[in-house]
């Protein structure tokens, strides 16, 4: 197995549960729902890792879990945008700090998640013919 997926694989799961710890430290209990996905997607990636280490799993499950936390954790930034963009319309300013934090960190890891994406495509293996 490539090595370089792996590492790719270590440092996407890495940012995930920093950008959750962070969330979670700057917002407190509002940020539990994106402390938990964080975290959850930060062991995947780890676990992932680790499968290809040990040759349990091919390249492709790294490529697709990639693709899935940039659709889920992209959605998630989006929603969060719009809200914000609701709340200043409003000028309700009761939890725009919180949502601006929000949309931050869930662009963090939606752009690492997205360039993780790019290199693991890039770094997979030609079929054999």
């Amino acid at each position: 197995m490539n090595s370089k997926n792996e590492r790719l694989l270590h440092v996407l799961g890495s940012i995930m549960i920093i950008c959750g710890f962070l969330a979670y430290f700057y917002a407190g209990q509002k940020a539990i729902n994106l402390l938990g996905a964080s975290i959850g997607f930060g062991f995947i990636a780890w676990i992932i890792a680790y499968l290809q280490k040990i040759n349990k799993v091919t390249a492709w499950y790294g490529f697709a879990f990639t693709l899935l936390s940039t659709v889920i954790f992209g959605q998630r930034c989006l929603a969060n945008l719009m809200t914000l963009i609701g709340i200043i319309q409003n000028r309700l300013a009761s939890n725009a700090y919180h949502k601006s934090i929000y949309v931050v960190l869930l662009s963090i890891i939606c752009v690492s998640s997205i360039c993780s994406m790019i290199v693991y495509y890039v770094n997979l293996e030609e079929p054999k013919k």
